[in-house]
């Protein structure tokens, strides 16, 4: 059976179901699975065993509800009077992704417990999405659907992936109401949009409009809001799906060359280079750089396409471990430039694995180091290390990283449709 074929019998689970992660009963898939042989990371290459994981929920996670209560405050505090959208005068000149900042401040008050009608941050939520509705394109615009502030030329569509995302989260719980009206039309047409710039490839790239490139990160928020869209009952094209998921596949390091590189001396160490992406999901199909972030990413898709097993799936877990390996021995100095992003994308890859232990032996310490370091005012400042080793801060702003850790503290709370077990 041909990889295409495979890839388009996997999306009828996404295509037909309300929920693509209901691959089994929920209290059977929340139980740990024995380790599975032959795959690296499940044969015994994982972060050191600590002992003081514990499961979700519990008794005495005070620290971590507190911190993301105290961070979804502070996010309120940033909301503009004027329109809802979040302020981020505090990112880097030519850095400022409000549409993108705003949809994730949405997504994470909603984490905390908050919707459109309910809830500490409901008026937050209610504006925000008065905000996203606002900036979108009508019929009458160049690019109907196309959800975009129009001063902001940083989020483009990753910022429409996860506006549409925020608002089909929204949409699950006051369909009936005016608003909802209001949200299910502005789904329907940004839905057409993202499936009318849908490359030959299977990909998207950063336009509104149909193009001859593309790359796996933008693609990945597209397949998460078209899936999103599904769930809440939006008709979505099962073959854009398909064509969708099998790009993101394609993007997977599964075998190396056989010949070697004539333009490189040293064969063996380019060799050595070479294995050490195997598992890994690239950035573009004629772009070999492969990430954690990626990785994650193109697991997530995966995993919403109801595949939560296979050789694929072990090897993009495998790839995952021996970077995060690779980091630890590096120690501070190892390079982060993408933080946010791969911990929103890591933290649902290994939430979704039928094993919950990888997930807490990751997450844990992580959720701690965050804790640890979150400012008196609630806000996390946006750290990361680039590639040269030297500390960047607050490249796209405070209230990035805040939206953004917020998400990952709420995961296991469970409370967005989006981290459903």
């Amino acid at each position: 059976m041909s990889l295409r074929l495979t890839v388009r019998g996997l999306l009828a689970v996404l295509c037909v179901s309300v929920c693509a992660h209901a691959a089994g009963p929920a209290d059977e898939r929340s139980k740990s699975t024995a380790p599975a042989k032959g795959g690296l990371l499940l044969a015994g290459r994982q972060l050191p065993q600590d002992d003081s994981l514990r499961p979700y929920p519990q008794e005495g996670d005070a620290e971590r509800i507190t911190s993301i209560s105290r961070g979804l405050k502070w996010l309120a505090t940033r909301q503009s009077s004027r329109d809802g959208s979040i302020e981020v005068g505090d990112a880097g000149p030519g850095e400022r992704a409000p549409l993108a900042v705003t949809s994730l401040a949405a997504l994470a008050w909603m984490s905390g417990g908050s919707t459109l009608t309910r809830g500490e941050h409901q008026e937050q939520v209610r504006r925000a999405v008065e905000y996203l509705l606002a900036s979108t394109h009508r019929a009458s615009d160049e690019f109907p659907g196309f959800i975009e502030d129009r001063g902001d030329n940083i989020s483009r569509t990753h910022g429409h992936g996860l506006a549409t995302l925020a608002l089909a989260q929204a949409y699950t719980v006051s369909p009936n109401t005016p608003l909802g009206k209001r949200i299910g039309e502005t789904l329907l047409i940004a839905i057409e949009r993202i499936e009318g710039s849908q490359g030959a490839e299977g990909g998207w790239f950063y336009s509104a409009a149909r193009s001859i490139q593309h790359e796996g990160s933008v693609t990945v928020a597209m397949v998460q809001a078209l899936r999103a869209a599904n769930d809440v009952g939006i008709r979505v094209d099962p073959g854009a799906v398909a064509e969708a998921v099998d790009y993101v596949t394609r993007l997977q390091v599964m075998k190396l060359s056989s010949q070697d590189d004539p333009a490189v001396d040293d064969k063996k160490a380019a060799r050595k280079r070479a294995r050490q992406t195997l598992g890994g999901f690239k950035y573009g199909l004629d772009d070999p750089q492969t990430s954690i972030a990626l990785t994650a990413a193109g697991l997530v898709t995966l995993q919403a396409s109801g595949s939560y097993d296979g050789p694929r799936v072990e090897e993009g877990y495998d790839f995952i471990w021996r970077k995060l390996l690779e980091r630890e021995e590096d120690g501070a100095a190892a390079p982060d430039p993408f933080p946010y992003y791969e911990r929103f994308y890591l933290s649902q890859a290994l939430w979704h694995h039928r094993d919950t232990s990888h997930y807490r032996r990751w997450a844990e310490p992580v959720m701690r180091r965050l804790c640890a370091s979150q400012e008196p005012s609630g806000a996390w400042k946006d750290i990361r290390v680039g590639s040269n080793g030297l500390k960047l801060v607050n490249r796209y702003g405070a209230a990035y990283a805040t939206a953004c850790n917020v998400l990952f503290l709420a995961l296991p709370d469970d409370t967005l449709p989006l981290f459903h077990r």
